[in-house]
């Protein structure tokens, strides 16, 4: 039995607890009981004396032996007290049950992450592992770690709103790209956009601290919003009204005086559609909408009656004109 336990293997293991568990040993150690007995007992002699097996069988009461031995100093002799033993007996298996507990708890620990996708057109809800609930945008998309074992941190594309469950142990961390937002139990709207320069953060409740590599920018109160322009590194703080600015996750898309680019994009994600238009159509209105049932073609529409464009839709997607 002795030549087919890998010992090559397990002293590898046991040297690296934070590597990926080799699956040959992994496949060994589940193939019977007696070879996780072996497994456990030449993990607990290491802890016990430090050393790494080598092609013999682990022997506990040895790996003791060797630590009364350290104890014992040479040349000298010396009486002691039985309840001292008795504590450093306890001490010692205290300490051998943590590093066991932080052993199985950690060695080989390898996290694994979920990523959703909201469609164009659509909105997602995402309850994550501490039950923070994420509610995702058209076009956006979340990445996070399936368990919070360790950290809450998510990286987040596009828009969302957050309701961010209080955890004074573990900060919340969202990052987009090298923008960083750190939570404290809180409601808030993120949006950054790949194609869009601007990062935006709208709290409505608790408190969150803005950063942009790393630098802290601001630690924001409710009713703040702050944009940063990433082409020109302008950041600025104001108070906007927030009910439009989420007003997207009530089904109710309100935009006021916004650029005509601008609002095309809110209209991509909105109805799930893709604008295309020549560089020569210049709209120099700042355009106010409010969209709830209304269907694309009757928006457009009126639209048109505003800018004087024209419109054409096949499929998912639409094409502008003069």
């Amino acid at each position: 039995m002795e030549d087919l336990i890998p010992w090559d293997k397990i002293q590898y293991a046991l040297r690296n607890p934070s590597d990926t568990p080799d699956e040959e040993l992994q496949q060994w150690i589940e193939d019977s009981d007696q070879n996780r007995k072996i497994w456990e007992e030449i993990k607990m002699t290491y802890l016990i004396s430090g050393e790494l097996p080598g092609d013999f069988s682990p022997d506990q009461r040895m790996a003791w032996s060797k630590i009364e031995n350290r104890i014992e100093k040479k040349g000298r002799v010396r009486r002691i007290n039985p309840v001292f033993l008795r504590v450093a007996a306890a001490v010692i298996l205290f300490t051998i049950g943590a590093l066991s507990s932080w052993y199985f708890q950690n060695a080989g620990y390898q996290p694994q992450y979920a990523e959703v996708y909201s469609p164009f057109g659509h909105k997602t809800r995402v309850v994550l592992p501490d039950h923070t609930v994420v509610l995702l945008n058209g076009n956006s998309s979340l990445k996070y770690e399936t368990s919070f074992r360790k950290e809450r941190n998510v990286e987040l594309t596009g828009e969302a709103l957050f309701e961010v469950t209080k955890d004074p142990s573990k900060v919340f961390s969202l990052t987009s790209g090298d923008v960083k937002v750190e939570v404290y139990g809180t409601k808030f709207n993120f949006k950054h956009y790949p194609e869009d320069d601007n990062t935006e953060v709208a709290l409505l409740e608790g408190s969150v601290g803005f950063f942009n590599r790393d630098k802290l920018l601001t630690k924001m109160v409710p009713g703040e919003v702050a944009n940063l322009d990433h082409h020109t590194n302008y950041f600025n703080v104001d108070h906007e009204d927030l009910d439009m600015i989420v007003s997207w996750s009530t089904d109710e898309l309100v935009l006021e005086d916004k650029p005509f680019d601008e609002v095309l994009k809110y209209l991509e994600r909105w109805y799930g559609v893709k604008f295309h238009y020549d560089e020569s159509l210049v709209v120099d209105q700042q355009i106010r909408i409010k969209v709830k049932t209304q269907s694309l073609a009757e928006l457009l529409s009126t639209i048109g009656h505003i800018t004087s464009i024209k419109y054409k839709i096949e499929g998912k997607n639409v094409e502008l004109s003069n």
